[in-house]
């Protein structure tokens, strides 16, 4: 066991840094290769989903519903519950206590919700529209500065490209993979950012096909 264990920490140290020249691409050189944003999920958060011949959207999965639904669902039971069993408390005849407890569920219950409405934006690929959005509504205008950072036109995206991310905390750690678009002007868009490796991949290699462009992976695939 400990030599296997050394010959993974030798293979980690002697392993070649990332070169993106293997993808014969000009702009992969220019483009930076570290993440667009920062942190991360470590489960699957987004499913690639075929609407129709002509258009692909990323949705929430069954995992990421849950997970929302988890912080609202204890915003809205706890005080309920709370308020139910604790009614004949002499602690529930201070107005504060009911306020502060009111208070609690709202935080997690506004919590939950915003981390629904965040997963939930569609990021769709359409080519009716020749377009790319992150959004609940297509924008009017492509090119205003606010739309920049969240559409495109498909006729702009030059590869899809893949990063893994080490994210690290006091309690957990995990790699985190990010799916970004890069236009032909080198700038980056983020898609989508969660922690099923395989997922992503598929994901990718179908929306390569799908755009006819080439799927740029920073990390091992295998």
């Amino acid at each position: 066991m400990l030599k296997k264990f050394k010959k993974w920490i030798k293979k980690a140290i002697t392993k070649e840094p990332f070169d993106p020249s293997r993808f014969n691409d000009p702009l992969a050189n220019s483009i930076d290769w570290v993440p667009l944003k920062r942190g991360g999920s470590n489960f699957h958060t987004h499913r690639l989903i075929e609407v129709d011949l002509h258009r692909l959207e990323f949705r929430p999965t069954t995992g990421a519903k849950l997970f929302s639904g988890l912080f609202m669902t204890v915003g809205v039971g706890f005080p309920i519950l709370f308020l139910t069993i604790g009614a004949d408390s002499p602690d529930m005849e201070s107005a504060w206590a009911v306020l502060a407890i009111l208070l609690f569920g709202a935080l997690f219950a506004g919590v939950g919700g915003w981390i629904y409405y965040s997963m939930a934006k569609p990021r769709v690929f359409d080519k009716y529209s020749s377009m790319y959005w992150k959004g609940h509504k297509k924008p009017d205008f492509i090119y205003r500065p606010e739309d920049e950072k969240k559409a495109a036109m498909l006729s702009t995206v030059h590869a899809i490209q893949l990063i893994r991310e080490y994210v690290k905390s006091d309690k957990s750690s995990y790699y985190s993979y990010e799916l970004n678009l890069v236009l032909k002007d080198g700038r980056r868009l983020n898609v989508i950012d969660h922690g099923n490796k395989i997922e992503i991949l598929d994901d990718a290699r179908k929306l390569g096909e799908f755009l006819g462009i080439p799927v740029w992976t920073g990390f091992e695939s295998d």
